[in-house]
């Protein structure tokens, strides 16, 4: 089977500065996947037009689609995080998904450490603003999912991490425990916003192996930094490789996933 995660900046067209579902969709088909992880997915938020992205190209596709926010509300100005314990209560949201010609089961979502406990009010001074300069304030989840093939099963999971590193790690090391509690194959994958050297210090010793495309993955126009990897525990990831650009300021990678 295929694999593939991709960052689609909500959406966005960068050529054109619009949002394009129907072009993301194209994007998404043309990856060939059998599984597809995305992040930065918008739900009824007004930036790009009300709509429930995943639910939109899961349709579009004519694929299973489960989305988990990682914040209420409006990204930008106005949001509240989601604590584990609570229901997802619909509505507006920002967060990651996934994308699958096959059934999804026992569908889970992640609070990550680090932001998790905070929301953000425009125009207040709250503690967020008092924070120096680059600390990240947007909550970071996990979305983690049963894949059932016609191969058998293995989890899946999709996440975005933090851009400050030394935190992308603490969430990195949590998402790879929470994603590999079942002890069976196992795949994680998702915009890391960590460099392969980083990431891959940080796997010693994990029993996790990375997809190497040998490309970078970012910025799409010019990409510079490979930060959206996949990563496989108990299966084998061969011919990984970074898509073509077509939306979004990342480009997407693919891998073929043997589980046995």
């Amino acid at each position: 089977m295929r694999i593939a995660t991709w960052n689609l900046l909500h959406g966005i067209d960068v050529r054109t500065g619009r949002v394009d579902i129907g072009a993301v969709a194209d994007g998404i088909a043309a990856l060939e996947a059998d599984v597809v992880a995305v992040q930065e997915v918008d739900r009824e938020l007004s930036r790009s037009g009300g709509v429930d992205q995943v639910g939109a190209l899961a349709d579009k596709l004519g694929w299973h689609g489960v989305f988990a926010p990682a914040l209420l509300g409006e990204p930008v100005r106005n949001w509240d995080a989601l604590p584990d314990a609570s229901p997802d209560p619909g509505g507006p949201a920002y967060g990651v998904g996934l994308l699958s010609r096959h059934p999804l089961r026992d569908v889970r979502r992640l609070a990550l450490p680090g932001g998790a406990d905070q929301r953000r009010r425009g125009g207040d001074v709250d503690v967020l603003e008092q924070r120096p300069p680059g600390w990240d304030r947007e909550p970071r989840i996990l979305l983690r999912a049963r894949l059932v093939h016609p191969g058998g099963e293995l989890v899946v999971a999709s996440t975005h991490l933090s851009y400050v590193a030394w935190r992308a790690v603490r969430q990195l090391r949590r998402a790879l425990l929470w994603t590999a509690a079942h002890d069976g194959p196992a795949l994680l994958l998702g915009d890391l916003n960590l460099p392969r050297r980083a990431l891959r210090v940080a796997l010693t010793g994990s029993g996790w192996a990375i997809g190497d495309p040998g490309r970078p993955t970012y910025p799409a126009w010019r990409p510079r930094m490979q930060l959206d990897h996949v990563l496989g525990r108990r299966v084998r990831l061969v011919g990984t490789r970074v898509a073509q650009r077509t939306t979004s300021d990342h480009l997407a990678v693919t891998a073929e996933v043997d589980p046995r």
